[in-house]
């Protein structure tokens, strides 16, 4: 099974706002968007997502960072994850955006979100 660091998520108050100022870094394009939500950045390999703060709970990170592989191997990953004595927060579940994702919080708090975009 192969994984990818595909890139980071900011949690930003104002999405157009960050969005706007990221699209001025040289090479970075809009990939896809979802006005007020959520935009997502291509910049050279990497990718930089942008979701608003209102859906996080009080004291949440201000980032998390994603570890893509394929739809198929999600639940996999998730058992290997498991094996590796990391408790996932819960189990893999599918989401309105299309990716079946999962998540772990590091000792420090910080989210890592697995996901299906390695597809």
């Amino acid at each position: 099974m192969k994984t990818a660091l595909k890139g980071l998520t900011l949690h930003v108050d104002d999405v157009e706002r960050s969005r706007d100022f990221y699209l001025r870094i040289p090479g970075a394009t809009l990939i896809e968007e979802r006005p007020g939500d959520f935009a997502l950045l291509q910049i050279g390999d990497g990718q930089l997502g942008l979701l608003t703060k209102r859906y996080l709970p009080d004291g949440a990170p201000a980032f998390h960072m994603e570890i893509s592989t394929s739809s198929a191997a999600v639940d996999e990953l998730h058992e290997q994850v498991r094996a590796a004595g990391i408790e996932p927060d819960g189990p893999p579940a599918d989401h309105w955006w299309g990716e079946r994702t999962f998540q772990v919080t590091d000792p420090d708090g910080n989210r890592i979100e697995f996901d299906s975009r390695g597809d």
